[in-house]
């Protein structure tokens, strides 16, 4: 074997002196300010709009959160009590299963495809390349983690102690998450664990929700046949006697103050650990692989023209096709029927051939097991029906891509009408199984199929919608001309679904809970879907 066939020898002496990372991003900065065309107040005005927009929205969301959290701290009943006791068991567990799979799907370090050709692929240091991105992706986790966090305990009702320390103690349990993502990011064996451990997450956190749940709905019951000890608790309380029976007593002011002190603790203890473990990390990027870099370049940049066109589907579409593609290939089956039954077949190999989204639509049974057990029976169904859309619609990959291909209709031979029918059997009977699950929460029959129409109509017109329409005179708006044809694909799926859940809200009798969203459901599968 030649010396041409083996690895390359840089020597400075043949190719001159390697420049360090820092060196490089100073020439690059200062290339790239060589060849700007905006002047300095052409940015600052751009940036004074956005300043502007982020204070208006936060001093509108900051007094609806405070009046939320007066109200929240006022309530003493036993439910309350039990709502804060289960909470963190089901938040801390979501929001670390949420982030490890959010950041695992990005990168979480990543990099653009120029960048990975041009200078991950020269002898400069690796992991001084990586390291701004890498900043990036702490910064960005420690802060939305620490608003999160404050946001959840401040709709609790806790003291502004509490929420400060709570949101101190998520936001570095978050960045420690981070971490263990950028670790698992340079093997893929340490990738596939590490969704697996998501997922273990993600059903520990439906646990604590079906049991706030039940034991709601048991204490609501056996609080019903108390209603004499009940009045007399009241009549007490009014001459101002030693409160007994169901209510709770408020926590005392010094035990509040002595948790938030504790909780304070415990986050500093935590940032110290969530430091030296990003300082640690830090040193362990050039373990990061070209592939996985450029791959989650590349996601951004497609999740940043599937969010520009408006098009919610496909998002979900972008990630599904970075999958398949890290997945490479997977073991042919032999097919079985004829027509519709062989798609029938081949939709329901195809889930299986994901399990892990099935995972993730387990877990959404939390969402409507979370709000009964809050006490929001009203939103129960609303709640269950959106969570219940989010867990189906990506089973419907497949109609998504024959509705999008006219080329494949035709090589099925099949109708596009008949076509949709048959490619919703399977996500159907998903969304009907789902709904029966939630059944508990939802708390009416009637109620659980009007949230199972809704999901089921909601992801399939979603699925099956005509792709973004760039015609017609365009529509002013702060951000420019926006083609008037963008504005509904945001809404396309969940207006059908707010159409089958409307007769619950209103609280309408259990023959339009019933006949309306049947209506909705035989009008969509009877009309063709529009392909151009």
């Amino acid at each position: 074997m030649s010396s041409a066939d083996g690895p390359v020898q840089f020597d400075p002496a043949d190719f001159g002196t390697i420049p360090s990372s820092r060196a490089l991003r100073q020439w690059m900065r200062t290339t790239r300010r060589r060849h700007a065309d905006r002047s300095f107040w052409q940015i600052f005005e751009d940036i004074y709009l956005v300043l502007f927009t982020l204070a208006m929205a936060g001093a509108t969301g900051g007094n609806v959160v405070h009046h939320l959290n007066n109200n929240a701290a006022r309530c003493t009943s036993w439910s309350c009590g039990e709502l804060i006791q289960w909470m963190p068991w089901i938040i801390i567990p979501l929001l670390l299963a949420t982030t490890l799979r959010m950041l695992l799907a990005i990168g979480p370090v990543s990099a653009t495809r120029a960048s990975g050709f041009w200078l991950l692929a020269t002898p400069v240091s690796r992991s001084a390349l990586l390291r701004p991105a890498y900043r990036l992706v702490v910064a960005t986790v420690s802060v939305a983690g620490f608003v999160v966090g404050a946001l959840i305990w401040a709709l609790l009702g806790a003291p502004l102690l509490e929420v400060l320390g709570v949101a101190v103690l998520i936001s570095a349990l978050l960045v420690c998450t981070a971490m263990v993502t950028v670790w698992a990011q340079q093997t893929t064996p340490r990738s596939r664990w590490t969704l697996r451990v998501a997922d273990l997450l993600l059903i520990a956190a439906v646990i604590p929700a079906v049991i706030l749940a039940f034991h709601k709905r048991s204490s609501s019951t056996a609080g019903s046949s108390f209603v004499g000890v009940q009045t007399y608790t009241d009549l007490v309380d009014e001459y101002g006697h030693v409160t007994l029976g169901l209510r709770a007593v408020p926590h005392s002011s010094v035990s509040s103050s002595g948790q938030s002190h504790v909780l304070l603790l415990l986050g500093a203890v935590a940032v110290v650990v969530a430091v030296v473990l990003a300082f640690v990390t830090s040193r362990t990027l050039a373990g990061l692989s070209r592939t996985s870099v450029i791959a989650g370049g590349e996601l951004l940049a497609g999740l940043a023209g599937a969010a520009s066109s408006l098009d919610i589907s496909m998002l979900g579409d972008v990630i599904s096709g970075r999958h398949w593609r890290l997945k490479g290939r997977v073991r042919s089956r032999r097919g079985r029927g004829a027509r519709g039954a062989a798609i029938v077949q081949r939709e329901f190999l195809r889930v299986l051939r994901w399990p892990r989204r099935l995972v993730i639509g387990a877990a959404l049974l939390v969402v409507p097991y979370a709000v009964a057990g809050a006490g929001f029976h009203v939103l129960v169904p609303i709640a269950a029906g959106f969570a219940g859309f989010v867990a189906v619609r990506p089973l419907l990959d497949g109609l998504r891509t024959a509705c999008r291909s006219t080329g494949l209709v035709r090589a099925l031979g099949m109708d596009l009408r008949e076509l949709r029918v048959v490619m919703a059997v399977v996500p159907g009977l998903t969304a009907i199984l789902w709904s029966v699950l939630a059944a508990p929460a939802i708390g009416d029959g009637a109620a659980t199929f009007a949230v199972a129409a809704g999901i089921i109509a909601g992801s399939v017109r979603q699925a099956s919608g005509r792709p973004p329409s760039y015609g017609g005179p365009l529509v002013t708006s702060p951000m420019g001309a926006i083609p008037p044809g963008l504005f509904s694909q945001p809404a396309r799926g969940f207006d059908l679904l707010l159409v089958c859940l409307a007769p619950v809200l209103f609280n309408l009798s259990s023959t339009w809970v019933l006949a309306i969203p049947a209506f909705v459901l035989t009008i969509m599968f009877a009309i063709r879907p529009k392909t151009d």
